[in-house]
């Protein structure tokens, strides 16, 4: 297949193309599989190779690690010597996966598909697909369009005519053209998912897709309309952070931000237009600048204004190297790039603190937020294209091209 990591950087009929795309061997068979059986229905295969296929997302677990990629493959892994392939009822690749409260976990991917698995199983069961999704926005279209005919009869200037004649006129097409991928089966790729503290789920695609979902992920709603992307950008990462701030990136410098559990979505200023492929957070304990200056010496003279605060770390990346550092949840923003042009496609930040990225041909960029223009590059000698990575016992596992694998970390890394 076309090595994508499944990271949109460009307007595509189908998530296997992207300008970061690596050909492998293998795209002529799923090309064949593709044609000849709908792999929303087709088991993954089980397979010996499982764990040096492409993963494209991985996180821990209590006692090893979750990693999702492509076929449909679901891995749980301690080591390269050590993993078991769990029950996967897709062949479509999964993109990424989290972990509720209660030990189950949600998994999202091509075709609009999610999986869900109970915390004392390892036979994952289909909750979702793109036929839903297309659904709900025939739905929503719909909606639009009645309102807009209510508008249209009732207003009498002739400007007001001319520009909801041509609203509706797009609401025809849009509607036609959603009812013949209805037909044809689903083709919108999902690319992320979180969950908030209280298991209140969000999923972000291809074409401004945003899914909700209040039940653990048994039901979702589609949610697109509460932001402000009228050209339907790609959403190509969600996340939220420990105290449920949430927070979107995606093409074309694409960035939203909300406070209120998506309830609203506030768009951010950033300071790049290109593609972003990733958002990472870290919550920090952030003292006043003058607590060390005006200490009470008595419990009762404490006032709030001494006591830490959390602040919010940000980091976005993407496109040809390009790095954005918030250092406030996102209120301001530091544009750094790297070098060369090499595309980033993941992060993490360590318990330390520390910031590590990974993309193309290898790349590993790890930095103190707090000092990025001390950037420490590395390549690992696989050169292989990794799209996500864990900081584990003084070491990095790395997700991607040709699976898992750990680089060992120095002191000064």
């Amino acid at each position: 297949m076309i090595f994508s990591l499944i990271r949109f950087s460009m307007r595509t009929p189908y998530v296997v193309f992207s300008v970061m795309s690596l050909l492998l061997a293998s795209f002529f068979n799923i090309a064949q599989a593709k044609s000849s059986s709908n792999l929303l229905e087709l088991p993954a295969v089980d397979s010996d190779l499982a764990n040096k296929s492409v993963l494209m997302a991985i996180t821990p677990t209590n006692d090893a690690i979750l990693a999702v990629g492509e076929r449909g493959h679901i891995i749980k892994w301690q080591n390269n010597n050590n993993w078991q392939q769990q029950q996967s009822p897709v062949s479509v690749a999964i993109t990424d996966v989290t972990i509720l409260s209660d030990g189950s976990k949600i998994a999202v991917g091509h075709d609009g598909v999610i999986l869900k698995v109970a915390s004392d199983s390892t036979a994952w069961r289909t909750v979702f697909t793109g036929k839903e999704i297309t659904s709900l926005t025939i739905e929503q279209l719909k909606k639009q369009q009645e309102i807009l005919q209510q508008l249209l009869l009732k207003t009498q200037d002739e400007d007001e005519l001319e520009a909801l004649t041509y609203q509706l006129d797009d609401l025809a097409f849009a509607i036609k053209d959603n009812q013949i991928e209805l037909k044809s089966g689903p083709n919108k790729p999902l690319l992320s998912v979180t969950r908030t503290s209280n298991d209140i789920l969000f999923a972000s695609g291809a074409y401004g897709i945003l899914l909700s979902s209040k039940d653990t992920g048994e039901t979702w709603k589609l949610v697109s309309n509460q932001l402000d992307n009228p050209d339907s950008f790609h959403l190509n990462a969600v996340i939220a952070t420990s105290d449920d701030q949430l927070y979107i990136v995606g093409e074309n410098g694409t960035g939203f931000h909300s406070t209120d559990v998506g309830q609203t979505w506030s768009v951010m200023a950033l300071p790049y237009s290109g593609s972003l492929f990733g958002i990472i957070a870290n919550t920090v304990n952030v003292l006043p600048p003058s607590i060390g200056d005006n200490i009470a010496t008595d419990d009762n003279n404490a006032t709030d204004d001494n006591n830490p605060t959390n602040s919010t770390q940000l980091v976005a990346f993407g496109l040809q190297g390009n790095i954005l550092i918030s250092l406030d949840g996102g209120g301001h923003w530091q544009h750094k790039k790297l070098p060369s042009s090499t595309s980033l496609l993941g992060g993490n930040f360590s318990k330390q603190g520390k910031v590590y990225l990974v993309g193309h041909g290898g790349l590993i960029v790890s930095f103190d937020p707090e000092n990025p223009s001390s950037l420490n590059i590395k390549k690992h000698p696989s050169g292989a294209a990794f799209s996500s990575v864990l900081v584990k016992d003084n070491a990095l596992i790395l997700a991607g091209q040709f699976g898992i694998s750990q680089w060992p970390l120095k002191e000064e890394e």
